[in-house]
């Protein structure tokens, strides 16, 4: 301690100047001293309330949060509860309007972001309160020890106040203010088992929180003081006259009148269920999510595209009830982005007699033809061309398991122009082409298009695929057919709107097949002319102009199918049952072709275009493509004999050779069309060639029927390249000759056979094949 020295003498009574500015110095090393100590200790217990472990705060962070998801245009689709099967929803801070957040701030903690977790001003003023009262009236619970509350629920008494202090000034060390905020407002008990801002202002105003304004926050504000008195769902005008006190003293300028209007709008929490659109949709949308946290989301369906869906599927099954057609999908997607824009997995989610909630869009069936366009689009780059002639023609295909084809007309058409067979869906040229393409690269190429189901099956399949005897999904379809339209891309999936953006600025995907062939086939499908052998006017496929057009339908018909696409948009329907029963009847696939027709249309009303769509579904052709006039018999360049002729797109480089069919007389065909012109008395002759036997193929085993008598059975030979009344033996022993047509019925016994043709020329060929 620094005492005043004692003068004498003449400067007696006077402080040595010397020894004063000392004492000062020690004064201030002393407080420097005890502010050091203090802030070392501050963050000593600072560093304390950061480091301790909080078990309990990661947690509530990790804590299930429910998922609600809305159409592209905001409209709520369905909202998935929290696991606990609280209506609980997540949204981060900057998604709640900075005016609604004041208002939450005002009316529990206006001085929320100027103390450390706790308020001594409120502490104070409630004391004071509570002992002018003699009797505890209110707290002074600021927002981060409500926060401490939710966090780790306080105990009865002293302790349990003095626990919420301590959890109180820890979140405040180790979280911003903002992290605070955004905590409680997520997580604020409303009752009705309703917690965070994010779900009252849905359950109540059946909004998003970004949404709200001063009304809907004033109105919601009030209410976690007391829920059960302040519920403007419950008791309405006490929760308007709160929130006018609390407007006031937040200063708002809002009438009772507007109070009331927007009170209004409030729900009951037992009016009606909650949104339950598009269910096998948002399961899936769920699926994909299930590792994000719960979340407001909007994603790319459109809800009202999705109701005119499923109205339109009803229907069209309302009228095939006694067929036992039950069932049906719908999928539509937009080519450019891949958003998914409607999305039908069944007829009835709620129908269990049908299985509604098996989802079609990715239940695997038999396609049907809607492989064919995949097929032909892979022989358009394996050397075929919209021109080249298939025969459509009796034919085995395949040795032990003999495949032998027919059309739906029932009808031979002998040589058909590529282009003719698919848009007419003939399928004896489809396996023609698919013998010649590979099985096993076909499949590869179904692959690389998307198809997971034929992956899964891979090198189980035969020529049969051509026909669609695998088993794919409507999703797998429409995904591939969207490649036409985009030039040969594949196709990604979308349904979250930020994926949509995100989809449309990286909109080109892998290449799977060339702009000419995926051109080509767009081509060929839109083309109404090509169509008419297999289908004659087709109605339903024409109620759609620039739109391409592919049908199928399953062996037994319990499976119908349809897939159309404009250059903006791709739709799939299927129809059928769950129960792999086979329909009573026959139910053509001019029924989902009839909706997929009308939900393009519709999709492009709503995308602004007109409706039918009038331009190509390819777009503009491409530079690789010349307009050529061919020989619509032969597919060949047209020359003056021939006798119609038709503009065709060829690659160029690959210009066919000029027509030798025609000669100046009646067409010459070649000879594996002998038995075709000949039994149907056509006119034309036959090129001599190499003699071949066309029917049966070598290695084939054949089964008699143990019904009928023996010797009563009877096998076709049929050949082309033979002379006439060729002669025919079998192991060995003369059976015949050949009629005009190039045929002989052969008796057919059990055991090996080996037969060889012979004409006057020399020309012989054999088959061997067995009988048991």
């Amino acid at each position: 301690m620094c005492h005043p020295p004692v003068a004498s003498g003449p400067f007696m009574g006077k402080q040595n100047p010397r020894l004063s500015g000392l004492c000062r110095l020690r004064r201030v090393k002393r407080i420097v001293a005890v502010l050091v100590c203090a802030v070392l200790v501050a963050a000593l217990f600072g560093l304390t309330l950061r480091l301790l472990p909080y078990p309990e705060l990661a947690a509530y962070r990790n804590r299930s949060f429910g998922l609600a998801l809305s159409d592209r245009n905001g409209a709520v689709l369905r909202v998935f509860p929290a696991a606990d099967g609280v209506k609980r929803e997540w949204a981060p801070l900057d998604a709640v309007p900075p005016q609604v957040a004041r208002l939450f701030i005002r009316a529990e903690d206006r001085r929320f972001f100027l103390h450390a977790g706790i308020d001594p001003l409120a502490v104070a003023a409630r004391a004071v309160k509570n002992l002018r009262e003699k009797r505890v009236v209110s707290g002074a619970s600021t927002i981060t020890m409500q926060l401490a509350r939710l966090i780790r629920p306080r105990t009865p008494g002293i302790g349990g106040k003095v626990r919420e202090v301590w959890d109180a000034l820890r979140l405040e060390a180790r979280l911003s203010k903002r992290d605070i905020l955004e905590l409680w407002l997520n997580g604020i008990p409303f009752g009705s088992n309703i917690e965070g801002l994010p779900a009252m202002a849905r359950a109540r105003f059946a909004r998003e929180v970004g949404r709200l304004d001063e009304r809907h926050g004033v109105l919601l504000a009030v209410i976690p003081r007391r829920p059960g008195a302040y519920d403007l769902s419950l008791n309405p005008e006490r929760a308007v006259r709160a929130a006018m006190e609390l407007a006031e003293r937040a200063g708002l300028r809002l009438t009772e009148g507007s109070l009331r209007a927007a009170a209004a709008e409030a729900r009951a929490p037992d009016q009606g269920k909650n949104p339950f659109y598009a269910p096998h949709f948002t399961e899936r949308v769920r699926a994909a999510l299930k590792d994000a946290p719960g979340r407001s989301v909007r994603t790319t369906l459109d809800a009202e595209l999705q109701a005119y869906a499923e109205q339109q599927l009803a229907a069209e099954l309302s009228g095939l009830r006694n067929n036992r057609v039950t069932n049906g999908a719908v999928l539509a997607v937009e080519n450019q982005t891949g958003a998914v824009r409607v999305y039908v997995g069944s007829a009835s989610w709620f129908d269990d007699r049908t299985s509604g909630k098996i989802d079609g869009v990715q239940a695997r069936n038999q396609p049907g033809s809607c492989l064919k366009p995949f097929l032909y689009a892979k022989a358009l780059d394996h050397g075929f061309g919209p021109g080249s002639v298939l025969p459509d023609i009796p034919t085995i295909f395949g040795a032990g398991e003999a495949y032998i084809p027919g059309n739906f007309n029932r009808r031979f058409n002998g040589p058909v122009r590529f282009r003719v067979a698919l848009a007419s869906s003939l399928n004896i040229p489809a396996v023609y082409l698919l013998e010649r393409v590979g099985v096993r690269a076909f499949e590869e190429y179904l692959v690389s298009l998307g198809f997971d189901s034929i992956a899964d099956r891979r090198g189980t399949h035969g020529v049969g695929l051509a026909l669609g005897n695998g088993e794919v999904s409507l999703e797998e379809l429409v995904r591939g057919f969207a490649a036409f339209p985009r030039g040969g891309t594949a196709l990604r999936v979308r349904w979250l709107q930020e994926e949509e953006e995100e989809g449309a600025e990286t909109s080109a995907g892998a290449a799977v097949m060339s702009p000419y062939a995926a051109w080509v086939i767009a081509d060929i499908l839109s083309d109404r002319s090509s169509r008419f052998v297999g289908f004659g006017p087709a109605p339903a496929l024409a109620a759609s102009s620039g739109a391409l057009f592919k049908t199928g339908t399953a062996n037994q018909y319990q499976h119908i199918w349809a897939l159309g696409a404009t250059r903006r948009h791709t739709v799939g329907v299927w129809m059928g049952n769950f129960s792999g029963e086979t329909v009573v009847g026959k139910t053509g696939s001019s029924v989902p072709a009839r909706l997929a027709a009308s939900l393009l249309n519709a999709l492009e009303r709503e995308a602004g275009g007109a409706a039918p769509n009038t331009g190509h579904p390819g777009g503009a052709a491409p530079e690789n493509a010349a307009r050529v006039g061919l020989c619509a018999l032969s597919g060949m360049a047209a020359g003056p004999d021939c006798t119609g002729a038709y503009p065709e797109w060829i690659r160029q480089g690959l210009e066919p050779p000029p027509c030798d069919w025609h000669r100046g007389g009646p067409p010459v065909y070649p000879p594996e069309y002998q038995a075709w012109l000949s039994e149907r008395f056509r006119a034309g002759g036959i090129s001599r060639g190499r003699g071949i036997i066309r029917i049966p193929v070598s290695r084939s085993v054949f089964y008699l029927d143990p019904s009928l008598p023996e010797g009563s059975q009877a096998i076709r030979i049929e050949t082309a390249g033979f002379g006439h009344e060729a002669l025919v033996y079998d192991n060995h022993a003369l059976m015949g000759s050949l009629s005009r047509s190039g045929v002989f019925i052969l008796p057919l016994a059990a055991g090996f056979h080996r037969v060889v043709v012979e004409d006057e020329s020399g020309e012989t060929a054999s088959v061997e094949f067995e009988a048991r």
